[in-house]
């Protein structure tokens, strides 16, 4: 992958990862009650379950589109216009519902961490747009013509890195940012950028895979 693919792949990722949703309401809500540290903790029952979807993802696309170029530059194509249609429902979503954060003092009784990491796994595992999701993303950035299952794996792991990593700071300074990421101009405005990165970026690889 060239420079640009890289930064086009992480600037995406991290677009995406940082948008308000179930996944960031969660993880402030138990930052505020229970500290940050707890709250990174819980939050890699999340990360694990992204990186279960995304290796799935990939596996199922390294079986079917093996030795099929012509089918997998067709995957490539439909990826792309899922990421434009991706990002023009985001834009046109006026406003994003998000939960009530409490503005508690990090509670020292917190209830069992292992229910916590639960429900953050049902959290992210409940979303099968995934796995579509993935679908889309990664074929984008494969060069050789066919699929490869290790680059889709790596890129996979890459992905929930980069979101462990970009909610691990909402996490830190969620006291600070509660307030405004959890309110409706937060999901208007998060929409709006979503979409506009996501109509960017799914015609840029979309006209790329044509040429």
């Amino acid at each position: 992958m060239t420079t640009y693919a890289w930064l086009s792949f992480i600037l995406i990722t991290m677009v995406q990862a940082g948008s308000p949703g179930p996944s960031t309401v969660f993880l402030v809500n138990n930052s505020i009650k229970y500290g940050p540290l707890k709250s990174i903790g819980v939050l890699t029952g999340d990360v694990f379950a992204i990186l279960i979807m995304g290796l799935i993802s990939s596996l199922g696309m390294a079986a079917f589109f093996a030795n099929q170029p012509a089918m997998f530059n067709a995957l490539k194509l439909a990826g792309a216009a899922y990421l434009i249609y991706l990002g023009i429902v985001a834009f046109n979503k006026s406003m994003m519902t998000t939960g009530n954060v409490r503005s508690d003092k990090p509670d020292p009784k917190a209830p069992n961490l292992w229910k916590q990491w639960t429900q953050s796994f049902l959290i992210g595992i409940s979303n099968p747009k995934a796995l579509v999701y993935f679908a889309a993303l990664l074929p984008q950035f494969e060069t050789s013509g066919t699929p490869d299952l290790y680059f889709f794996a790596f890129l996979v792991i890459l992905s929930a890195l980069i979101k462990f990593s970009v909610l691990s700071c909402y996490a830190v300074v969620a006291t600070k940012i509660a307030s405004k990421i959890t309110s409706p101009s937060a999901g208007i405005i998060g929409s709006k950028v979503v979409g506009v990165f996501f109509v960017f970026f799914g015609s840029a690889l979309g006209l790329s895979t044509i040429h």
